[in-house]
């Protein structure tokens, strides 16, 4: 494929938002970016839903919805049953532009992106989202984790890069706190939280400069979050001043937002200068953040509570070579900026990314190439992805642990860690759901809902997600039942709480007067408030809203007003009031409903569209027109946009542009009939093609159909895969006879024999053949024989809880002991006391399985809750990971398959032996093997 060989540097900046920015380049507070804006194009950017940053910023590097790209929230479970751990970058599915851009031969050079943790093996350089957070106290060791940086010669120049919160000169701190002085640091810890946020900017553009001077490439990303801390932190203290913040705390941190960007300029101006001539800069924010009037109050009480603050708009901004000069762009979203940019090299556009190239930024239009997808496409220079067998879907990991714990063969997981892990991946499920509803697709959605709802019944944000999915399906009878459900036990716990408020205050009185409380305590205190106050508001809302669904506007309408008298100042309120008066043919109601919509935020583009649609209504089409193309600046992909510009223009007589409005429509929403049956009327009565018009005649009807399904849930599965996440590919070689690495000499005394595989592989049988040819076994009486093993397990209890005891080991030298697979990672590393060799057992994915169900259904236990078809290929990559484990360890392994094992018992025997250096008694081992206790038989191998 050819490419263009131009420099591009992709900056973003977490939260950035232009309501902030422009107050400071009127003020020439902002000189960097001006001369980029001056010089270049700049508009929005529309975010997705959720607005939750790790899922954004892989959707800006992959051109993809989070429910493909599969990294879906801030954390997820410990794929060996650890708890949970931060978002990772094992957890993308697919190629980053990065990765794309190595298989054309291209250097990248990427710092600080989110998530990116362990780092690629790129042709260039990654630091990953890590590196500048500060573990230690200052003058104190400061440890960088492994997989911080690539290639690792950069370690120890990177290192020496960070910047500590405590080496920060006051003097910088001043320029965001003139009070500084003022403040007692020991009591006020907003200080300390100020210092971390610009140290860990500052490293991150010590590192980017470092590297963009000294190392060779051709693109370049970096990522900040200072913005989105300065503000969670502090936009509350932001001009203008908010009644409900004292003076004397406005006063003191109002100069915090503003500093914080005036440092990103200047951050901005050595990134320009390091980067040097002739390099497309490209800056963008993942969500902007309300700083005005529509500051919440009060934040949702869920772990994404916070992203209440975000704005849907964030900023988008573009200069270099062949960039267009000092002019807006309109329409552009977040996942536009990965096919962009593979266009600026002049490479495809992948069919499967769910943006578009900004063409309109370009001087000269581009020529726009597509391929099917890049995942699929092997390039000469390799794509520095991971290795296939490195990434796990963490919640199909944590039920793999469960179906181990439910077989006996390791440890119940701390009970604690085990909460925590079900948070995370409650809140995955929950995120996943909500993507597929950001994208219209929520037939998806609702079994993912449907199940949260069923495990959390009191976590009411499934339950109202649940209904506005039937809602948007058109099943207003389906989703009353759930909402009165929910806002009933809602009423009920609103009881129950304050009856435990009362308890508290007796039990807690004086605390609370003493301000005594402690963390734990005010954290329940703060939850029963909580709970305590219903939100008529809400309340009334979701109400209004199931009653229209259900064709009540009379009814509606008086609960929109009593929504009203309970909070005036919310704009959706006023968006569905004006959809009540549409229904209602009351057009100029609606139409002063949805400008009010405008006055609280003037860009939102469900108001432009109401008011495009009054203007039809009254025969404005010219207004209608300009309302529609309004609405297609701030959000490009709305196909009812496109329809009514279309309807518009066709009124107008303006037909080419009213065909293409038309047909844009259609492409972004193929299940659109009345966009079908316009294109048919003017095909028909206009142009006079009736080919075309009977073509989309047909469509319609085809339309309509799918709509049905899609409403009553008969949903063709062909359809179904279509919009489908992809599944994870399969990591795993077929494992063809032994596989050895570093062979190292056995030692009968000394070393620690480990049998390994994935229960029912066939290890119980491995440790009766080692016993019968004189290897000692370490063992216990712990779980005796049964039907599943009528010989016996031959385990040791003390082995399923390496992860959290190894002080055993010491006791296993010279012995044979057998450890589940998924268990060798927490082995230490060999030393001269220990030293390991590992047989690992292999046998049939789906004999495996059938075997491990046969044994849960006689314990009477469930397992993980996963089909087969994923169980499996979690666990193939839990074995190929273990293998590299082993490999990089220099452990010596040999890989036998059970059913090699099975069909030739001494050949296998004499292979141990031979592995084990000539130790032991093979025609003993081989009388060992019971061939009639082979009972689940995968009849395709036998």
């Amino acid at each position: 494929m050819s490419r263009k060989s131009n420099k591009v540097l992709l900056i973003g900046w977490d939260a950035a938002d232009w309501k902030v920015i422009k107050p400071l380049l009127d003020e020439g507070k902002m000189p960097h970016l001006q001369k980029l804006i001056d010089n270049g194009i700049m508009g929005n950017l529309a975010t997705l839903r959720p607005e939750l940053s790790p899922m954004l910023w892989t959707s800006i590097a992959t051109g993809k919805r989070p429910y493909k790209h599969g990294v879906l929230g801030f954390t997820e479970p410990d794929p060996e049953g650890q708890g949970v751990r931060p978002v990772s970058s094992l957890s993308r599915r697919g190629k980053a532009i990065w990765n794309i851009l190595n298989q054309q031969g291209l250097k990248s050079v990427v710092v600080g992106w989110w998530p990116s943790h362990p780092v690629e093996p790129i042709d260039g350089v990654m630091v990953s989202n890590h590196y500048q957070r500060a573990v230690a106290l200052f003058n104190k060791p400061w440890p960088m984790a492994g997989g911080t940086v690539h290639p690792k010669r950069l370690v120890g120049n990177l290192a020496a890069l960070r910047t500590h919160p405590q080496e920060l000169d006051p003097g910088l701190i001043s320029l965001f706190l003139p009070g500084l002085h003022e403040i007692d640091q020991e009591k006020n810890r907003r200080v300390e939280s100020l210092a971390k946020i610009i140290a860990d900017a500052t490293t991150i553009k010590n590192a980017m400069c470092a590297i963009l001077k000294h190392e060779p490439w051709d693109f370049g990303a970096v990522y900040f979050d200072a913005i989105d801390h300065f503000c969670h932190g502090f936009m509350d203290f932001h001009p203008p001043r908010l009644k409900r913040v004292k003076e004397e705390d406005y006063e003191l941190y109002k100069e915090v937002v503003s500093s914080g960007y005036r440092l990103h300029d200047v951050y901005l101006g050595a990134l320009l200068e390091a980067a040097g001539d002739d390099v497309t800069t490209i800056i963008v924010s993942d969500h902007g953040f309300h700083s005005d009037h529509l500051r919440p109050a009060r934040l949702p009480k869920e772990p994404a509570g916070p992203a209440a603050q975000h704005r849907p708009y964030g900023i988008f901004l573009a200069h270099g070579p062949g960039i267009k000069k000092d002019e807006l762009i309109y329409g552009a979203s977040l996942l536009d900026i990965c096919p962009t940019i593979l266009t600026l090299y002049d490479l495809p556009i992948g069919d499967d990314m769910d943006g578009k190239p900004l063409v309109n930024i370009f001087s000269k239009a581009p020529t726009i190439k597509t391929v099917a997808g890049w995942d699929s496409i092997a390039g000469p220079y390799g794509d520095g992805c991971h290795a296939e067998s490195m990434r796990l879907d963490p919640a199909a990991a944590r039920e793999a642990v469960q179906q181990l714990v439910d077989l006996g063969y390791i440890e119940e997981p701390d009970a604690d860690k085990e909460k925590a892990a079900e948070n995370a991946v409650r809140e995955m499920r929950y995120n996943e759901a909500r993507s597929y509803m950001d994208a219209g697709l929520h037939i998806e959605a609702l079994p993912l809902l449907e199940e949260l709802l069923r495990e959390w019944p009191f976590e009411y944000r499934f339950g109202i997600q649940m209904a506005f999915c039937h809602l948007a399906l058109d099943r207003p009878q389906d989703a009353r039942p759930g909402l009165e459900k929910i806002l009933a036990r809602r009423r009920k716990r609103a009881l129950e709480a304050r009856a435990e408020i009362d308890e508290f205050r007796k039990k807690h009185g004086d605390a609370m007067q003493e301000g005594s409380l402690s963390k734990e305590q005010w954290h329940e205190w703060r939850n029963l408030v909580s709970d305590a106050n219903q939100n008529p508001y809400a309340v009334e809302f979701l109400l209004a809203t199931m009653l229209l669904a259900e064709g009540d506007e009379a009814s509606a309408l008086k609960h929109l007003k009593k929504a009203q008298k309970a909070d005036s100042g919310q704009p959706i309120l006023y968006l569905k009031l004006g959809e009540v008066y549409e229904k209602m043919k009351r057009f100029s109601s609606a139409e002063r409903a949805y400008s009010k919509v405008l006055e609280l935020d003037h860009e939102v583009p469900e108001a432009l569209l109401g008011l495009s649609r009054t203007a039809l209504a009254g025969k404005k089409n010219q207004t209608a027109a300009h309302f529609a193309l309004d609405a297609m600046a701030l959000r490009f992909h709305q196909p009812e946009a496109h329809y009514l510009l279309g309807w518009a223009l066709h009124r107008l007589n303006e037909i080419p542009r009213a065909v293409q409005a038309l047909k844009t429509a259609v492409a972004q929403n193929p299940n659109y009939p009345q966009a079908y049956l316009r294109l048919a009327y003017i095909y028909k009565k206009r142009l006079h093609l009736m080919p075309e018009a009977e073509a989309c005649r047909q469509q319609a009807k085809e339309a309509r159909r799918r709509l049905r399904d899609l409403k009553s849930g008969k949903v063709n599965d062909s359809e179904r895969v279509a919009v489908r996440a992809e599944a994870a590919r399969s990591s795993d070689q077929e494992i063809s006879g032994a596989e050895k690495f570093s062979p190292e000499p056995f030692v009968p005394g000394k070393t620690i024999l480990i049998v390994s595989g994935l229960p029912r592989s066939g290890t119980s049988m491995m440790m009766q053949m080692l016993a019968a040819g004189g290897r000692p076994l370490l063992v216990d009486d712990h779980r005796p024989a049964d039907d599943d093993n009528p010989k016996g397990y031959f385990e040791f209890i003390k082995a399923r809880k390496l992860r959290q005891d190894d002080s055993w080991l010491t006791d296993a030298h010279g012995k044979t002991v057998k450890i589940v697979t998924q268990l060798l990672h927490h082995l230490p590393s060999q030393s001269e006391d220990l030293k390991y060799h590992v047989i690992m057992m292999h046998r049939d994915d789906d004999e495996v399985l059938a075997s491990q169900a046969r044994m849960l259904e006689n314990r009477q236990r469930q397992g993980g809750r996963l089909p087969d078809k994923v169980l499996k290929e979690v666990f193939r990559k839990q074995v190929a990971r273990t293998k590299l484990f082993l490999a990089t360890r220099k452990i010596p392994l040999l890989a036998i398959k059970y059913q090699d094992c099975l069909a030739d018992p001494l050949a296998t025997a004499r292979m141990v032996n031979e592995f084990l250096g000539q130790s032991l008694e093979p025609e003993m081992m081989a009388a060992a093997v019971d061939k009639q206790l082979y009972r689940q038989k995968n009849s395709l191998l036998s």
